[in-house]
């Protein structure tokens, strides 16, 4: 497109074409933009011609995008953001504003801090509704072609266009069930004598556990479960000689609801920093920094009380 079709576009083209793009069929973008499916076939021949582009391939499912039609793609969802935030009204009326903010956060993450701050932010703004979702390798991805709208959890990774915020750092403990004969051995060589549970999602070249026996020469770590859920861990742990080694948040929880007995690990370990991320793209945005302070004060809060127990 050169800088003549620039009079030849106006919002509503570009907000069709990512219509489009969303949903890769003519009668789908129709619904989706509230026109008949004429208006949006003569939408689409008006984008051919501003981009001089077919733009979409007819195929037997609906629309297939051309390789020019999937390079803008991401241009064009950071545009249009960034139009709309030009319109974002000065103050929040958050009674009524109405919001699906979308978050990939770690399981015990959401029963330690995001439960709590979702019942407060729902007190105020009633009609956000939560879309929670596991932390994966697709996250960042989502993050940066906007079907996302924060990440919350550890290991997250720089990018210039992400900008992250530490919320709390975690100490990993030590848990295990109440009668489990270890209790009368606490000690480096006695809990690498055991099976452990390990999450699947961590390789051994991360697994700070792994990494220090190797280090100090003890014993090959024995893994008796693998499981990818850090809640999961508390539920297999009684009765068993498993041991799990998790952060402090979802350990008490292990304690108050399992009977298990949690104590610090016997050698050190580093903590784990948990992060809030988004794009840049919301970072002006009322409601998002809203929610954002709120997620920020809970983590906060819980930390301080936690450490008043």
């Amino acid at each position: 497109m050169n800088d003549n079709n620039i009079s030849k576009i106006d919002l509503n083209l570009l907000k069709s074409l990512r219509a489009l793009l969303d949903e890769r069929h003519v009668g789908r973008a129709a619904a989706k933009m509230n026109v008949s499916q004429s208006a949006m076939s003569h939408t689409l021949t008006r984008l051919r011609a501003a981009f001089d582009d077919p733009l979409f391939i007819r195929n037997a499912k609906g629309l297939e995008p051309t390789n020019y039609a999937l390079d803008q793609s991401d241009k064009l969802r950071f545009i249009l953001d960034e139009i709309e935030t030009l319109f974002t009204p000065k103050s929040l009326d958050l009674s009524t504003t109405q919001r699906r903010f979308r978050i990939h956060t770690h399981d015990f993450l959401v029963a330690s801090y995001l439960s709590r701050a979702i019942e407060a932010i729902n007190t105020e703004a009633p009609h956000i509704v939560f879309d929670l979702k596991m932390l994966d390798s697709n996250s960042y991805s989502k993050l940066d072609n906007g079907e996302l709208d924060m990440i919350i959890g550890s290991g997250i990774k720089a990018n210039p266009r992400f900008i992250q915020k530490r919320l709390i750092n975690e100490e990993l403990v030590s848990l295990v069930d109440n009668q489990h004969p270890i209790l009368e051995n606490w000690s480096s060589d006695a809990l690498f004598s055991y099976p452990h549970i390990k999450s699947s999602l961590i390789d051994d070249k991360d697994d700070p556990v792994t990494l220090y026996g190797e280090k100090e020469g003890l014993p090959p770590r024995q893994i008796g479960l693998y499981v990818e859920s850090l809640n999961l861990q508390l539920t297999l742990l009684p009765h068993s000689r498993l041991i799990a080694i998790l952060p402090e948040s979802i350990a008490k929880q292990g304690q108050r609801c399992f009977g298990l007995k949690m104590k610090k690990c016997p050698f050190p370990l580093p903590s784990l920093t948990i992060k809030s991320v988004w794009h840049e793209r919301h970072h002006n945005d009322q409601l998002h920094k809203w929610v954002r302070d709120k997620v920020d004060n809970i983590f906060k809060n819980t930390q301080h009380t936690d450490n008043n127990i």
